[in-house]
């Protein structure tokens, strides 16, 4: 049995450990396949995203995209991790403001209107999906320390929700949970859709049926 060959079967493992730790998908691939464009990394800014500038995982403090790409051209390998929540009813029928009250305070559950109650039930499953698919990344990103793959790093998509709210930039305090917080790979410049149709774990966009969340474990 070669090196090339137990690398293999490592970076696979990671897929089952993957599934197991509750990813609703999960596959290995090149790293070559990761796909950046500056398109992505605008559109933080335009239109301005709510967390730039304020989540410490977003842009402006993640590296930039031409800084993130040339870390990934150290990487031999790499596992696309995705997480889904049904879309049940039209989110656009929740307004805006009540959104934000609703995603930053629990207790707004069950106080909505009938008329938005599934929208709210959509944001809120929505929600877990993406905090389910932090804690995954996080659990295989320190299983594959453990196999050996000492330059391990895990990605998130979207902003970081492990705390209801960001300390923030510019608030002099660090970050809550620095050792769980990771950074959303659309503020690196990842071409999350196309990187995860190349990786065969293609998703619709703009979501129908259900909302996909991918994670990103890049190992060497």
């Amino acid at each position: 049995m070669t090196v090339s060959t137990i690398l293999n079967e490592r970076v696979f493992a990671l897929e089952e450990l993957a599934l197991e730790a509750g990813a609703k998908a999960a596959k290995c691939f090149s790293a070559r396949f990761v796909a950046f464009d500056e398109r992505v990394r605008m559109k933080c800014q335009v239109p301005l995203c709510p967390h730039y500038g304020h989540c410490l995982t977003c842009p402006p403090n993640v590296p930039s995209m031409e800084e993130f790409k040339a870390v990934v051209e150290k990487f031999d390998s790499a596992l696309l991790i995705q997480t889904s929540s049904p879309i049940l009813g039209d989110m656009d029928q929740a307004d805006r403001e009540e959104v934000i009250e609703f995603m930053t305070n629990p207790g707004k559950q069950g106080k909505v209107d009938s008329e938005s109650s599934e929208a709210f039930k959509d944001l809120n499953a929505s929600k877990m999906a993406a905090v389910k698919l932090h804690k995954v990344v996080n659990e295989v990103e320190g299983k594959a320390l453990g196999l050996g793959f000492h330059y391990a790093t895990g990605l998130i998509g979207g902003p970081c929700e492990i705390c209801i709210e960001c300390v923030g930039q510019g608030s002099g305090e660090g970050c809550r949970r620095p050792y769980e917080a990771r950074p959303s790979m659309e503020g690196v410049g990842i071409d999350v859709l196309k990187t995860s149709i190349d990786a065969g774990l293609p998703f619709e966009m703009p979501p129908k049926k259900e909302i996909i969340w991918s994670g990103l474990v890049l190992v060497e």
